[in-house]
């Protein structure tokens, strides 16, 4: 099959993207609202020929337009990841926040779209959260789908199983339209087994296997281009610590955190919870945090660049990750390099789709078209 267009909302940097355009999709149209997701994904050679669109999917005309341009070009699979905030564990998981009505915005465009497939990525989270129908977030886009002509089904990946250096998991709400398909009474099951099938990197891997060959780097070493003997490589260099925070980090073993800095070294703050003043859940548990070499790392985020992040130190330098460490754990290719300030690179690699994920589902739904496919 050759030619199957497909469009990337909420694209940001285009993580979705590339794994779609491994799998053997055709990048056609994209969209998202920010500046730097536009500088991103429109640098990157293997997007760089999609029309893009910066579109505010809270103004209506914005969103009108995208429709026509989704039409007009005949698009064949329509892929987003909705923004998380509001569904997301680490935010205030409110039923009014409005960047939840964009999961609506989203459903409403691929709707009046009617592409051949769609795709929707979303946190965990989502599945607990309740749409004003009163049916849980999940259901209520999968029946509506349904309501519409397509066949629908929601599945989990986990990156620690698909050969992800990371523990990092999110829903799947994938659909096909039924008139591309023969009659199908086990959608959901056909979709689960064609993703095991299309598992070939289900590997273990660990932090050593994503990040081991980098050059080691401390405080303040590195740069956005750094010249090796094996070339340059992108977006590797650390921002310089104060000393104080160096000694922190410096008294943290490999898979230790905060419980393992000594008490001068700490504030009044950090004094508290490290003693538990403010509960002692996986947040506490992971302040402070150094990864270990021999597992995967927990879920990359956007907001790596601040110490009290979570887990994100490395294994033995005294740092945070770089931003280029931060992109393989996410499977980014190496020839991609991020643009903007180094808050807007930790940002744009953290809230991206991982292209192995996207490629796995891409594959997937190649193979369902192949083997389920209407002959026309």
């Amino acid at each position: 099959m050759k030619n199957i267009k497909f469009a990337d909302l909420f694209c940001g940097c285009g993580g979705m993207s590339i794994g779609l355009v491994h799998a053997g999709f055709d990048d056609s149209i994209s969209a998202d609202f920010w500046d730097i997701a536009k500088l991103n994904y429109t640098s990157y050679h293997l997007l760089s020929n999609s029309k893009f669109f910066q579109t505010n999917m809270f103004i209506d005309s914005d969103k009108e337009e995208l429709i026509e341009a989704l039409k007009k070009e005949k698009i064949d699979l329509l892929a987003g990841g909705p923004p998380c905030q509001g569904f997301s564990t680490l935010g205030k998981r409110e039923d009014k926040d409005k960047r939840n009505t964009l999961v609506e915005s989203y459903l409403d465009v691929a709707t009046k779209v009617m592409p051949k497939m769609i795709i929707m990525e979303n946190v965990p989270a989502i599945q607990s959260m309740r749409h004003e129908s009163g049916m849980k977030y999940p259901e209520y886009a999968k029946k509506y789908l349904e309501s519409k002509g397509y066949y629908a089904a929601t599945t989990f990946i986990d990156g620690s199983q698909v050969g992800l250096s990371q523990t990092r998991k999110r829903l799947f709400l994938i659909a096909v339209r039924k008139d591309e398909l023969i009659e199908l009474d086990n959608f959901s099951v056909i979709l689960s087994e064609e993703i095991k099938k299309n598992q070939k990197c289900s590997n273990y891997k660990t932090v050593r296997d994503a990040i081991g060959d980098l050059p080691r780097l401390q405080s303040g070493e590195g740069s956005d281009e750094l010249v090796t003997d094996k070339g340059v490589i992108f977006n590797h260099y650390v921002f310089k610590y104060k000393n104080d925070i160096l000694a922190r980090i410096a008294s943290v073993p490999m898979g230790g955190g905060l419980q393992d800095i000594p008490d001068e070294l700490l504030s009044n703050h950090l004094k508290k919870m490290k003693r538990g003043g403010y509960g002692s859940g996986g947040f506490v548990k992971n302040l402070y945090g150094r990864l270990n070499w021999n597992e995967p790392s927990g879920t990359i985020v956007a907001g790596i660049k601040k110490v009290t992040c979570g887990r994100y130190f490395h294994p033995e330098d005294n740092r945070l990750l770089t931003v280029r460490e931060a992109a393989r754990l996410q499977s980014f290719p190496d020839d991609y390099k991020f643009l903007g300030g180094l808050i807007d690179q930790y940002t744009v690699v953290g809230n991206a789709v991982p292209p192995k994920f996207s490629e796995l589902i891409g594959k997937a739904l190649l193979s369902i078209l192949k083997d389920y496919g209407r002959k026309k």
